[in-house]
């Protein structure tokens, strides 16, 4: 499979700076592409993390794995949907259409997972 056709029609959405498939367990980019600027290696690290952290909590309060993290930011906004062992992560703008980034971050995650 070509990471790459999952994270092109992300990159071409208005106001994303960064779209990444990421190893869930640790962190690492399997593929990725982000604006200059955009330090992706901790973004990916730093996504996992925090993906590992809020599946924790939500496991604790009996509320299931979560399908979609979004943290806002006055700068932007990270976006985490898992599948399998991967994690698709993307950095928008604080101005980026959430609604139409999400739904194109599920139709891409479940072609990764399909």
């Amino acid at each position: 499979m070509r990471y790459a056709d999952r994270l092109e029609p992300l990159l071409a959405a208005p106001g994303v700076l960064c779209a990444l498939v990421v190893a869930r367990d640790d962190g690492i980019v399997v593929d990725g592409n982000g604006h200059i600027g955009v330090d992706t290696d901790a973004v990916a690290a730093l996504a996992a993390s925090l993906y590992a952290r809020a599946a924790a909590a939500a496991d604790a309060s009996d509320g299931g794995a979560p399908g979609f993290l979004h943290l806002e930011g006055e700068a932007g906004r990270l976006c985490i949907v898992p599948r399998g062992d991967l994690l698709l992560v993307t950095v928008a703008e604080p101005h980026a259409n959430l609604g139409l980034l999400r739904l194109a971050m599920r139709r891409q995650a479940d072609a990764l997972a399909g």
